[in-house]
C-alpha cells in the first residue's frame, strides 16, 4: 500500500515538473510562430532550434521546424534535421519518405531515389510505408516509381494489394483505363471495399469519355471472373440506362450461385421507379421463381403490385377554372384513370400474381398487395366482383390502421358499383360500430345523397355540421351538397323530378355507366326544361361528353349556358374547347374576351384575363 501511494506521488510530482517545463517551451512557440506570419523566417528557425537544443524530444517543435524549412524550400537545412532525428529513430517510416521528398524537392533525384530504395528494403513487410509512398509518389505524378512499388508490395502481400488507392490515383488524373485495371484487380479477391470500389466505376462514368473504356474493360473481365464482375457490369448498364441489358447481365450473375433477394429487389424497385415497368415486371417474376420463404414472396408481390399500380395513371385534365365542384368528395370520379397495359396483359398478369398470394400467411404486407389488385380491377378493369373479393380479402389479412380505412371505403365504393347500396350502408354501419371514423360517415352521406330521398340526406348533413369544425377538410364538401340539396330540390313535382333525375345520374356514374348518365341527363333538360337544375345538368353533361372527347356535342350544349347563372362557366369551357382541342386560338379568345366584356363581375374574369394575355403572348 505504501509502494503505491510512492508512486501516485512521483507521477504528481513529475506531471507538475513537466507542466512547468513546457510552460517556456510553449511560450517560445508561440513566438516562433508570431515571427513566421511577420516573415521573419530566420527568428524562427532560432527559436525552434534553441528549442531542440534544450529539448530534442520535442516533436510539435521538431514538426513544426521540418515544416518550415520544406515551406521556405531550405531543403539542405530539413535534410540536415532529418538526418539527424533518423540517428535517434532509425524506423521511422515517415521519416524516411520526407527525407526523401526533401532530395527530390532540391532536385537531388538520384539520392531521392536511393534514399526511397533502401527504404523499401528495410520496410517491404510494413503496410503503412507503401500506403505513404503511393500517396508521395501519386502527389508529384512518379508513375514508374508508384508501379514499382505496388509490384514489390503486391510479391509480399497478394496481387491486389492497394489496387483500389492506385484506381483511385489514376481516375483522379483521368488516366481511366489504368483506373479501371486497378478497380477490376481489386475487385477480382474478396474484399471489403468491393462495394466502393464499385461506386467509384458508377461515378466515374459520368465522365463521357470514360463510358467506352469502362464497358470494353468490365466486359473483359467478367468473362475472366464472372462472379465478382458481372453484378457490377449490370449495375454499369442501369446507369447507362441500358436497362434490358442490365437485367439480362444480372440474370447471368446469378446462375453462378444463388441469387441474392435483397440485390435483386433493390433492382426491381429501381427499375419500378426509373419507370422501366415491363423489366420491373420480369424482375419480380424472376425473384418469384426461386424459392423464397414467405416474408420474401409477399415483398416481391407487393413490388409487383406496385409496378401495375404505377401504370395506372391519373387522367389529369388541366382546367382553367373548377366547373363542376372540382374535388369535392362526393362528386369526384374514381374511374379517371388511364394505364399503359392493356387489359389482357393485365387481366393475365393479376391472374399468376393472385394465385401466388394463396399461399402467404396473414400479415399487413399482404393486406395491402391484396388491395392493390382490388384496386386495379375497380379502377382499371372494372371487375367489380373480382375487386370485391380481393378487397375482402385484404381486410381479413390484418391491415394496419391506416390501410384498413382505405379498404372500407373502396369496399363501399365497390358495393355502390355493383348497385348494392342497402349493403354498402349494412357494411359501413358495421364498421362504425368498432370504429366512430368521420370518412366513414361522410362515405355514408354519399350513398344517402345518391340513394335515398333528399330530406333524409339533408337531416344527416346537418347533424354532421353540429360535429364538425368549420376547419375540417370536409367541411367545404357538405356545405356544397347541403347547397345543392337546399337550391335544387323543390316542393312541386316537376323540379323534385327533376333533381330525382339528375341525381340517378351520379349513380350511374358511381357505376361507370357514362352512356346512362347522359341519358337521365338529357331527359332531364328535354322533359323538365323549366327546372332551376337544367344549366347544372347541361354542365354536367357538358363536360362527359368533353370527357369521352366528344368536344362538338360538349360545345353546344356549354355554349347553350347562355342567360343561365352558369353562363361563365359554359363559356369558358367553349373556349378552352376551342384552344386545347381545335387548335382554333381566334375563336378561343372571343369566347374568353366574353367574360371581360359580358360577365365582369365573374369570379373567373381575373384568371381568365390573365390567361388572355398568355394566349395571346404565345400567339405573337
Amino acid at each position: 500500500m505504501r509502494n503505491k501511494s510512492y508512486l501516485i506521488y512521483i507521477v504528481l510530482v513529475g506531471s507538475i515538473l513537466f507542466g512547468q517545463n513546457n510552460g517556456p517551451i510553449n511560450a517560445s512557440l508561440k513566438t516562433a510562430k508570431m515571427l513566421e506570419r511577420k516573415g521573419d523566417i530566420d527568428g524562427a528557425i532560432s527559436i525552434y532550434e534553441s528549442i531542440l537544443l534544450k529539448t530534442p524530444n520535442h516533436s510539435r517543435t521538431f514538426r513544426d521546424l521540418k515544416l518550415l524549412y520544406k515551406k521556405n524550400q531550405r531543403y539542405e537545412d530539413g535534410i540536415s534535421l532529418i538526418r539527424e532525428k533518423l540517428i535517434y529513430t532509425p524506423n521511422d517510416i515517415q521519416l524516411y519518405a520526407e527525407l526523401g521528398e526533401l532530395f527530390y524537392l532540391n532536385d537531388q533525384l538520384s539520392e531521392a531515389k536511393l534514399v526511397w530504395e533502401s527504404s523499401t528494403e528495410k520496410f517491404k513487410n510494413n503496410r503503412s510505408y507503401y500506403r505513404i509512398m503511393v500517396s508521395l509518389y501519386g502527389r508529384y505524378s512518379l508513375d514508374d516509381d508508384l508501379l514499382s512499388l505496388l509490384g514489390k508490395g503486391r510479391e509480399n502481400f497478394g496481387q491486389s494489394f492497394m489496387a483500389y488507392e492506385a484506381g483511385i490515383y489514376y481516375q483522379s488524373r483521368r488516366v481511366y483505363d489504368k483506373a479501371m485495371d486497378q478497380y477490376i484487380l481489386s475487385l477480382s479477391q474478396p474484399s471489403n471495399q468491393n462495394g466502393i470500389i464499385q461506386r467509384r466505376i458508377l461515378l466515374m462514368s459520368d465522365e463521357q469519355d470514360a463510358v467506352q473504356i469502362i464497358e470494353e474493360k468490365l466486359i473483359i473481365a467478367s468473362q475472366k471472373t464472372p462472379q465478382s464482375l458481372l453484378n457490377v457490369l449490370s449495375e454499369f448498364y442501369f446507369k447507362q440506362q441500358k436497362y434490358i441489358l442490365a437485367f439480362e447481365t444480372k440474370k447471368e450473375h446469378s446462375k453462378l450461385d444463388k441469387p441474392n433477394f435483397k440485390e435483386w429487389m433493390a433492382f426491381s424497385n429501381e427499375c419500378r421507379e426509373e419507370n422501366q415497368f415491363k423489366i420491373a415486371i420480369q424482375a419480380y417474376n424472376y425473384i418469384l421463381s426461386q424459392t423464397l420463404n414467405a416474408n420474401n414472396t409477399g415483398k416481391a408481390l407487393l413490388g409487383l403490385a406496385q409496378t401495375f399500380e404505377d401504370q395506372i395513371i391519373p387522367i389529369q385534365e388541366s382546367h382553367l377554372i373548377p366547373y363542376f365542384f372540382d374535388n369535392n368528395l362526393f362528386f369526384e370520379d374514381p374511374f379517371q384513370v388511364s394505364s399503359s397495359l392493356s387489359p389482357a396483359h393485365l387481366k393475365s398478369s393479376l391472374s399468376l400474381y393472385d394465385s401466388l398470394l394463396i399461399s402467404l400467411p396473414k400479415s399487413p404486407l399482404l393486406a395491402e398487395a391484396y388491395f392493390r389488385l382490388g384496386e386495379i380491377q375497380y379502377r382499371i378493369l372494372q371487375d367489380f366482383d373480382q375487386s370485391f373479393d380481393h378487397l375482402n380479402k385484404a381486410l381479413k389479412n390484418r391491415p394496419d390502421k391506416k390501410m384498413r380505412l382505405k379498404i372500407i371505403l373502396r369496399i363501399a365504393d365497390v358495393l355502390l358499383a355493383k348497385g348494392m347500396s342497402a349493403d354498402a350502408l349494412m357494411f359501413l354501419d358495421k364498421q362504425l360500430k368498432q370504429n366512430k371514423l368521420p370518412a366513414i360517415e361522410q362515405k355514408k352521406i354519399l350513398i344517402h345523397f345518391l340513394t335515398d330521398e333528399p330530406d333524409t340526406t339533408l337531416k344527416i348533413v346537418q347533424a354532421s355540421f353540429s360535429a364538425m369544425s368549420p376547419i375540417d377538410p370536409s367541411f367545404n364538401d357538405l356545405m356544397e351538397l347541403k347547397n345543392i340539396l337546399t337550391q335544387y330540390y323543390e316542393d312541386d313535382i316537376s323540379s323534385k323530378s327533376a333533381y330525382i333525375h339528375f341525381i340517378k345520374s351520379e349513380w350511374y356514374l358511381r357505376q361507370r355507366k357514362i352512356g346512362d348518365a347522359i341519358k337521365e341527363l338529357t331527359y332531364l333538360v328535354t322533359e323538365i326544361p323549366n327546372s332551376a337544375i337544367v344549366p347544372l345538368a347541361n354542365l354536367r353533361r357538358g363536360l362527359l361528353h368533353y370527357q369521352l372527347k366528344e368536344y362538338d356535342e360538349a360545345l353546344e350544349i356549354v355554349l347553350s349556358l347562355s342567360e343561365t347563372p352558369l353562363a361563365d362557366r359554359g363559356i369558358i369551357l367553349a373556349g378552352q374547347i376551342y384552344e386545347s382541342k381545335f387548335l382554333n386560338l381566334e375563336k378561343a379568345i372571343e369566347q374568353y374576351m366574353r367574360i371581360l366584356d359580358d360577365y365582369p363581375n365573374s369570379i373567373f374574369s381575373e384568371p381568365i384575363r390573365y390567361h388572355i394575355r398568355a394566349v395571346q403572348h404565345t400567339e405573337s
